[in-house]
């Protein structure tokens, strides 16, 4: 059975980030603009960012004067915990959110919702649309993940002890990996050591490729036995509070080849020419030519096969993405974002290692980096 609770009162003091007020005015502020009364965030992450709601089933309503929280009756506990105490927050438990929407009809004085369109299928909202008529449900695109790329100060420290983890886990590494190991071997002690040193979860899926498969750009681990003089690339990371990046990291068993000195010299160049362009409010497409024109310049256009980087958060990655195909990511300040440029030799070994920097009002400041030269095992 439908349940539905009393808003909770405003208290002088909220005990949950200052920004969260702040996403929500931005929100409320975009209902004009939108030409409707109330919008419904569907897209967890998001969710998560706006309530704190950290499970897998919720619908997220934020009108002028009220906020709607959704979810089923597995999360009837979980909420008492996890939600921010919102001014005006009512929280309802249905397993059917739309179909107790127009029966209840709880969203009062709503004729028109946007919805986000560039998270929710097109069939889903087509049905969605049935079932609320004569409610209008608008498509919007990119309707909250604008306003949730600058983070907070708590969100930040999130962060920066997710790679706290990952950086102590990537030394223990070094000490770890040995010749005849296979890329599983490695990729499961990545998972168990991050693990145990405090991280939630993976941010995404690890990926460990050695010798000719470290060209792959997304390669998954193999049972390919590492050997002697072999580039491994590792991308991994660790999470806390559900906030954290994914790190990338080549090293070396044994020898450096020339070339491979030169392209891992070539990617830390780029990372400083970002690091000395970026700025607040710059267009991410630009900062991607940028790092583009360089390796062209140097002669190795054709072995960088994917964008500059992209921001960070909730997920591991998130806008802005920094892509020459993109021209509407504009980086915002107090934003994290990850520069990862690679080189890849098809068939014979690739580069990849990653810069997290914060974004500030003067520029970049670096959270992560990697090692100015090759760790060699």
């Amino acid at each position: 059975m439908a349940k539905k609770t009393a808003p909770r009162k405003v208290t002088d003091e909220p005990d949950y980030p200052k920004i969260i007020n702040r996403r929500l005015d931005q929100l409320r502020f975009s209902l004009e603009d939108h030409k409707v009364e109330a919008i419904a965030v569907s897209f967890l992450p998001n969710i998560r960012y706006l309530t704190n709601f950290s499970g897998s089933n919720a619908i997220f309503f934020i009108l002028e004067d009220e906020l709607h929280f959704i979810t089923d009756d597995s999360y009837e506990e979980q909420i008492k915990e996890e939600l921010y105490k919102l001014p005006n927050l009512h929280f309802h438990i249905t397993r059917s959110p739309w179909e107790y929407i127009a029966k209840k009809k709880v969203l009062k004085g709503v004729q028109s919702i946007a919805f986000e369109a560039d998270k929710m299928p097109y069939s889903e909202a087509v049905a969605i649309r049935n079932v609320i008529r004569p409610l209008k449900f608008k498509p919007a695109e990119n309707l909250v993940t604008r306003f949730t790329q600058p983070k907070d100060p708590d969100e930040l420290n999130f962060i920066k002890k997710s790679i706290e983890i990952s950086r102590g886990v990537y030394e223990y590494m070094l000490g770890f990996i040995k010749p005849g190991m296979s890329e599983k071997d490695i990729s499961n002690e990545l998972c168990y050591q991050c693990r145990k040193n405090g991280s939630e979860g993976e941010p995404s899926e690890i990926i460990v490729v050695s010798g000719e498969r470290s060209s792959l750009v997304n390669g998954n681990p193999t049972d390919r036995k590492i050997k002697k003089n072999d580039l491994i690339i590792m991308d991994f990371g660790s999470k806390v509070n559900g906030f954290g990046p994914d790190i990338s990291r080549t090293v070396s068993i044994g020898k450096i080849g020339k070339e491979q000195k030169l392209m891992y010299d070539l990617i830390r160049k780029a990372q400083q020419i970002v690091l000395k362009e970026v700025r607040p409010g710059m267009n991410g497409k630009y900062l991607d030519s940028v790092v583009r024109s360089f390796f062209k310049k140097e002669g190795y256009e054709n072995s960088f096969k994917h964008t500059v980087g992209h921001g960070v958060g909730l997920r591991a990655i998130e806008n802005p993405i920094i892509s020459y195909e993109l021209g509407d990511q504009i980086i915002p300040e107090d934003c994290v974002i990850s520069i990862e440029p690679g080189l890849y030799m098809q068939g014979k070994f690739g580069i990849r290692m990653d810069e997290l920097i914060l974004i500030t009002v003067s520029g970049g400041s670096v959270l992560s980096a990697p090692p100015d030269e090759i760790d060699v095992i």
